[in-house]
Formats: C-alpha cells, sequence, structure tokens
C-alpha cells in the first residue's frame, strides 16, 4: 500500500464513530421474556456490537440508566425493567454509539403482581389438575376459573402453580389474585365439556333461527342439525347460541362441538316440511302439479290446495312430489302436511276465475258493480265487452267490486287472472245510441236498418209511438219493419239499458188529396144583415190524413158573429179564424160554418186554406176563395124639382131593385114607375112631372 493510499484510509477512520467502526449493534434473544421493575434480577440481552460506545436500552420507550455491557466483547448486556415503564409486549431497544436495533422478539413488562403466561391443560371438567405458568406467583394467592374459586391451589415455584378445576367449573378465563398485589387474568379460555338444557323453537324448517341454551358454549366450532352443519351460528354468551336451520336439514338431534368436546340435545329438532316453488303457477281442476321443497319424504305427505285435499301424491322424494287440483279448489295457497308439520307456499296456486253474477246488469259510466264469483284473487283487470274498468277492487276472492268506463258497450264482463280471462254468461248493457237509420222514409212494410250501439237484447222499437216488428242484428245493428199506420217522426229504441230516440225524423211517404170549398148566403145582402159561410172540408185519399188545419182570412168590414165545426176545435179569438180539425179519413168531409154581420157596403172576399201533416199533390185545391156584394139599405130619396117635378133617388148599388109606385095610397097594387132611371155618380135617380095626383114610390126587391 502507497503513502497515498494509507492516508485515504486514515481519514476514513478518523471520520467514522466507534459503533460503526465496530459494527452495528444485533439482539439475538434476552432472557427471561417478561419482567417488572421490582424484579431482583437482571435482564439478559445477548448479541453482538455492545461495544463500545455510549449504550442505551428502553423498555417499552424508557431508558434503563443501569444498563451496563458486562462482556469484555460486546455480547452481552443487563438490564432491569426501569420503573415508568408501561405494561406491555413490545421489542427491546439497544443502540450503541448512536446506532440503534429492536429486538426480533417482544418483551412483556408486567406489574409487580402475579402473572400467567400459560396454562395447560386447556380444557377439562371439574377435578382437572391445571399447571399456570407465569411469574410472581408468591403465596398467599387465589386462583379462580371462570370467577369460581379453586381450593388447595400451589406454587412449586413462583413461576408455576398446580390446581385443581373447583366444582361448577365453566368455560372461561383463568385468574390469580394476590391480595395487595392485583390480579392477572389469562386473554385465553380454560374449556368445559358443554352442556344442553334446551331449545326453540323446537321445530322449523330450512333458515329458521334455533336458540340453544346450556353452558359451556363459548369457543364452539360447529352446531349440526342431525349431522348437517347449521348454515351459521353465533355464541351469544356462554349459555346461548343462535343457529340458523340448513337447507336440506332432517330431523334429528342437534350436537354442539367445543374445544372441551360435543353434547347432544336430548330431543329431536323436528325439520317440518318446506315448500320452494311449484309448477304449473295455475291450472284448472284435474291439473297434474309438481311441487319442489324438503322432507316431503317424512311419513304420507297430504296436499290441499287453498284447504281442499288433493288426492295421494305421486312420485314423492326428499325435495319433490306431485298431486292433482282437486275438484271444488280455489285459489290460494298449497300446503303440504307430514308428521313433521305442515308447509305453507308462499304463493297462490291459481284456478281459472269464473263469474256467476254481477249487478246492476246494466248503468251509466262511474257507476260501481258488483261481481260475484270464485278465483278473483291477483285479477289484473275488469273489462266491460272489451272496454277496460276506469277501476276495479278485489274484497275477496268471491267478490270485486268495477267502475262502469266510459262509452261502454253491451257485452259480458270480463275479468283477468293469472290463470287466464273469465267471461260472464250474461251481458252487461249500456244505453243504445242510435247513429242513424236507413232509409229516411217509406211506407209501411218497408225494412228499415238502424245502425248505433248497444243494441243486444233490445226489446222494442217504434215509429213515432208506433211498435215494429224487429230483428236484433247485432250489438250496431237493428232491422225494423215500419208498422201500418205508423205516423211521421222520430225512431225510438227500447233495451235494457234504457231508451234512446233518434235525433232525425223518419217520414212516412202518405199523401192525401184535400180539397177546400166555401159557399156564401144570401149573396147580395144588405149591410147589417147575416151573412154565413159555410165552409167544407173533403180527403179524397189515397190516406187518411192527421192533423187537418184550417185558416180562413174573414173579409176585414164584417163582425164574426158564430161558428161551428163538425169535427176539431176553432179558434175565433183573432183573424184569421184557425182550426185544428184532427184527422180526416179517406172519403170523408167536414163542415164548418162563419156567420158574420157586414158593416159596410160593397164587394167582399172570404178565402179558406186547409193543410195537412201528408204531402198533397193537388196544392190547388187546398184554398178557395168566396166574393160576396154587400149592398146598402135600401132607402129612396123625393124632391120637388121646379117648377113641377119630383125627383126619386137611390143607391146605384142597390141593382137588384126596382122603382114602383102606386096611387092612390089605397090602390091595391103597385105598379113599375114608367119612367127610366139614369145613374148619376152613385144615384140611380128617376124625375117625373108632377101631375097633382097622390104618388107613393117604393124599392121593389127582385126575386
Amino acid at each position: 500500500m502507497n503513502s497515498k493510499d494509507c492516508f485515504a484510509v486514515g481519514a476514513a477512520v478518523l471520520l467514522l464513530g466507534a459503533g460503526q467502526l465496530f459494527g452495528a449493534p444485533i439482539i439475538t434473544s434476552f432472557t427471561p421474556t417478561l419482567g417488572a421493575s421490582s424484579d431482583p434480577g437482571y435482564i439478559s440481552i445477548s448479541g453482538s456490537g455492545f461495544k463500545p460506545g455510549t449504550l442505551v436500552v428502553r423498555f417499552n420507550g424508557v431508558q434503563d440508566l443501569s444498563a451496563v455491557a458486562t462482556a469484555a466483547d460486546g455480547t452481552l448486556i443487563q438490564a432491569r425493567v426501569p420503573a415508568g415503564a408501561t405494561n406491555g409486549a413490545n421489542p427491546i431497544f439497544v443502540s450503541v454509539g448512536g446506532v440503534g436495533t429492536y429486538s426480533a422478539q417482544d418483551f412483556t413488562v408486567i406489574g409487580p403482581g402475579p402473572y400467567i403466561t400459560d396454562f395447560s391443560p386447556t380444557t377439562g371438567g371439574s377435578g382437572a389438575m391445571v399447571t399456570i405458568n407465569g411469574a410472581h406467583f408468591v403465596t398467599p394467592f387465589t386462583v379462580r376459573f371462570n370467577g369460581v374459586a379453586a381450593p388447595g391451589a400451589s406454587a412449586p415455584a413462583p413461576t408455576q402453580i398446580s390446581v385443581n378445576a373447583p366444582v361448577g367449573v365453566t368455560t372461561g378465563p383463568i385468574s390469580v389474585e394476590r391480595v395487595g398485589w392485583g390480579t392477572n387474568t389469562t386473554t385465553a379460555l380454560f374449556y368445559v365439556p358443554p352442556a344442553v338444557t334446551g331449545f326453540s323453537p323446537a321445530a322449523g324448517r330450512a333458515g329458521t333461527n334455533v336458540l340453544i341454551t346450556g353452558t359451556n358454549f363459548l369457543g364452539t366450532s360447529a352446531v349440526r342439525f342431525n349431522g348437517l352443519d347449521a348454515a351459521s351460528f353465533n355464541v351469544l354468551s356462554n349459555r346461548a347460541i343462535q343457529a340458523v336451520v340448513p337447507v336440506v336439514a332432517t330431523t334429528g338431534l342437534i350436537r354442539i362441538i367445543t374445544p372441551a368436546g360435543s353434547v347432544f340435545t336430548g330431543s329431536n329438532f323436528v325439520v317440518q316440511p318446506t315448500i320452494l316453488s311449484f309448477s304449473p303457477a295455475f291450472g284448472a281442476v284435474g291439473t297434474n302439479v309438481t311441487i319442489t321443497g324438503a322432507n316431503f319424504n317424512v311419513g304420507t305427505p297430504v296436499v290441499k290446495f287453498n284447504g281442499v285435499p288433493a288426492g295421494v301424491p305421486t312420485g314423492v322424494t326428499f325435495g319433490q312430489l306431485s298431486a292433482v287440483v282437486p275438484a271444488g279448489a280455489t285459489t290460494g295457497p298449497i300446503t303440504v302436511t307430514t308428521t313433521d308439520g305442515t308447509a305453507t307456499s308462499a304463493t297462490n296456486f291459481f284456478l281459472p276465475a269464473v263469474i256467476t253474477s254481477f249487478t246492476p246488469s246494466n248503468s251509466a259510466p262511474g257507476t260501481l258493480v258488483a261481481i260475484k264469483g270464485t278465483n278473483f284473487t291477483s285479477a289484473s283487470a275488469v273489462a266491460f265487452s272489451g272496454t277496460p274498468a276506469a277501476a276495479f277492487y278485489v274484497t275477496n276472492s268471491g267478490s270485486l267490486g268495477a267502475l262502469v268506463p266510459a262509452g261502454v258497450t253491451t257485452g259480458p264482463i270480463t275479468v283477468t287472472t293469472p290463470a287466464g280471462t273469465a267471461s260472464s254468461a250474461a251481458n252487461f248493457y249500456g244505453a243504445p245510441v242510435i247513429n242513424n237509420f236507413n232509409p229516411t222514409h217509406g211506407l209501411p212494410g218497408i225494412n228499415v236498418t238502424l245502425t248505433g250501439q248497444n243494441f243486444i237484447g233490445a226489446s222494442a222499437v217504434r215509429f213515432n209511438g208506433s211498435n215494429a216488428i224487429i230483428a236484433v242484428v247485432n250489438n250496431t245493428t237493428i232491422n225494423a219493419t215500419v208498422p201500418a199506420n205508423a205516423p211521421t217522426g222520430p225512431i225510438t229504441v227500447i233495451a235494457p239499458a234504457g231508451t234512446n230516440t233518434s235525433a232525425q225524423t223518419f217520414t212516412l211517404d202518405y199523401t192525401a188529396n184535400l180539397s177546400v170549398s166555401v159557399t156564401d148566403a144570401p149573396d147580395p145582402l144588405v149591410v147589417g144583415n147575416p151573412l154565413l159561410y159555410t165552409i167544407t172540408i173533403v180527403n179524397g185519399g189515397p190516406f187518411a190524413v192527421p192533423g187537418v188545419t184550417l185558416t180562413n182570412t174573414l173579409p176585414g168590414t164584417v163582425n164574426l158573429i158564430a161558428a161551428t165545426t163538425t169535427q176539431g176545435t176553432l179558434n175565433t179569438n183573432a183573424n184569421p179564424v184557425t182550426g185544428n180539425l184532427g184527422q180526416i179519413n179517406v172519403g170523408a168531409n167536414l163542415t164548418i160554418t162563419l156567420t158574420v154581420l157586414p158593416q159596410a157596403a160593397g164587394a167582399i172576399t172570404n178565402v179558406a186554406r186547409v193543410a195537412g201533416q201528408y204531402p198533397d199533390p193537388a196544392l190547388a185545391n187546398n184554398s178557395a176563395t168566396n166574393g160576396t156584394f154587400v149592398q146598402p139599405v135600401p132607402i129612396l130619396g123625393v124632391v120637388f124639382v121646379p117648377p113641377n117635378q119630383v125627383r126619386v133617388s137611390w143607391a146605384s148599388a142597390l141593382s137588384n131593385y126596382s122603382l114602383e109606385f102606386k096611387s092612390p095610397v089605397t090602390a091595391a097594387n103597385w105598379s113599375p114607375v114608367p119612367t127610366p132611371s139614369l145613374i148619376v155618380g152613385n144615384e140611380s135617380q128617376v124625375t117625373e112631372t108632377n101631375n097633382l095626383s097622390p104618388r107613393y114610390y117604393r124599392l121593389h126587391r127582385l126575386p
């Protein structure tokens, strides 16, 4: 090595501490493994690298200032647990020259009182000899097994106790107590053979929670039902276990297995049959149903469908059997009964629903209809002739209520359940509706087709009140024959849910030739004298005509003083005079008379018009006009015309009168005036020479 190399090595030696120069400390072991600050002996720590350098030893973080590396080669340290070190197990810390290390094992700092490290054996009953190892076992002391004092305990050395388990010992920890120094209790348990006093419930099925009571259950490793491990279990206390019955368990004893042995219950836990499923889920009487579950093969099982016994099941195994749906069965659960109990299915077996009745049989939308029958459970829909109910409510298997929907049509009520749809034998009737009919007119005997809704069950069709012969084709069509003598008017359909009348009128193609004539008497007549109008109405056919009316317009210069009719009634309170004369048969006639008093001279006109409810093929003779000449009062005017004439005058309208005279007044006869008359204005005048003989004049009405 040259000088340069030597200088480098020397520099390195100067820079390193003593501990680093000779190697880091290493702890290989120590004894004892536990101790207290009050212990008189040392704790020997073996290893290497404990010299040279400053030595630090800590127990649970507290330094032991008395620690010394006693071996010259640095392989041994003698130390004590320092005062203030907390109880507990942690590695020992050693550092030399600032370089530290921890032991691989824990050192347990204990108190000044007794301390138990272990005991043997770990199981046993009353009287069993148990050896307890530890420290500070200085008499007097007391040993307890799960709180029960064990008499006669002895300590051959401060680190060991020999003791017999006391009478009444139960599973639990062991404790050693020294008065004034404290008590130490094991975390490990001393296990005593278990005992069972009872369990509840006494019967159940897979999934049932069973509470088992007894003693010495702590540490239980298994619970078995007739040899089958429980689905789960929970040790609630030394005296109680809760265990869940496993799937496919069978009736038998329950066994508890603990570190100190096992024990069986004094009686069987009865595993009842269990129904898990069945198939099919629905069906009619006679359907073969396969039921799966558990514990079916104990004795002869009895199967019931909603309480109704089925025949003897077939194909019986532990987990399956088959049964036929019996007569009288209704929707409900299936039960299987064995000598170990009864199982009830969680779901219902559904039989087809049956509707036996409902009330009312017809009603307006929104009305509640009560439906009776069987197997209504779990109904999913109710419909009226295919229209879903506004709402429905299942009361029980044999009864439900449904609200009539808007737009209901006549037809059966249906109830849908998981087993299918049932229809009522009877119809629920909707109110009839007439949409139209064809043809819209005709004579009796023709066929009229009505279209609309809810015609099923219709009992009558009437043409303006007259019953027709009908044939209900379907719910939307009726054929009806127009009855004899049916009057024009609407058509009515009468059905179970009510009556409907068409908005349109069916017109009967009846015709009738009415004619009217008017005569007067007398004509002419003088103002103030009565005038009689005679009005005659005749029906020339071919049909009798109803609703005949008369309208008679009187002259404006007359006063009505009397009126009669051979049929019907007259209204004479106003002009024109009107009459409601009723029906006139073919070939029949009726007469109306009107008596009036003319109030002024001149020509007057009376107009009569007649009408009926049927078309008239000859309208020209439905009215008649009558003219009458009213004359003024026949009065003569006589004036002297100087020097010797006389002028006689009268109204020229008196054309049916002649001027007559006689002289003397006592003469027997009247004679025509020979002088012709002249019309002057509105007068007729005759002028004669006065011959001084008396002459008397008069107006004589011509025949």
